[in-house]
């Protein structure tokens, strides 16, 4: 008999995990304990050797993302905070999707060299979910970088603006995720990529029921 588990709704999908047979993978989202809010990762494939993949992908989200752990199950995280950020969890998803399996896990760091422009870049955390992006060069032009990373931020992460400042950013839940932001900085950078990426993995296909996947 078959056994129904209430694992939430599916908000991001990767259809062809390239690091195990193909397999579809995906990401669901489900209200936790009080108002927090809990992501599993999933996957239909009866393949032997599955659970592995799934315990990577989210050894992968808490170290790339700062995500922690949900008691009890080794697939499912949660944000320290408790709240959703949706789109920063699918990006965390997306990016641990990449990682092959055995591969050392490392958080990134939160400054990065910018080809574009032969800039340093780097984020200082201002304490209270509140982020500055700085570059280092030339006054012309380092300004409107600067600021175009700022939107690259907003954007990958539903941040907001401080004090309209549009060179600072902060999480609503007024909380810090340095390890987050160290992941979203080389996106924030060509933040049409990255979406464009992102729309192209959520059009390619649907995740098959059990008796569809490849055994």
């Amino acid at each position: 008999m078959t056994r129904l588990v209430d694992i939430g709704i599916r908000i991001e999908l990767v259809s062809m995990y390239p690091h195990f047979h193909d397999i579809s993978i995906s990401l669901y989202e489900r209200q936790g304990d009080g108002d927090s809010f809990e992501f599993q990762v999933h996957s239909y494939a009866g393949r032997a050797g599955v659970d592995q993949c799934l315990r990577h992908v989210t050894a992968a989200m808490i170290t790339l993302g700062g995500m922690i752990p949900v008691v009890g199950d080794g697939t499912c995280v949660r944000f320290s905070c408790g709240k959703q950020h949706r789109k920063a969890c699918k990006r965390i998803f997306l990016e641990a999707c990449k990682i092959e399996l055995g591969t050392e896990l490392k958080s990134r760091p939160m400054f990065i060299f910018d080809k574009k422009t032969e800039r340093n870049i780097n984020v200082d955390g201002l304490g209270q979910g509140a982020y500055r992006i700085n570059a280092d060069g030339e006054e012309d032009g380092r300004a409107r970088r600067i600021t175009a990373i700022a939107g690259g931020f907003v954007k990958l992460a539903e941040m907001d603006y401080v004090e309209d400042s549009d060179q600072t950013v902060v999480f609503d839940c007024n909380n810090d995720h340095n390890s987050l932001i160290g992941l979203l900085l080389k996106r924030a950078l060509n933040v049409r990529a990255a979406m464009r990426e992102q729309d192209d993995s959520a059009g390619r296909g649907m995740l098959s029921a059990p008796s569809a996947q490849q055994q």
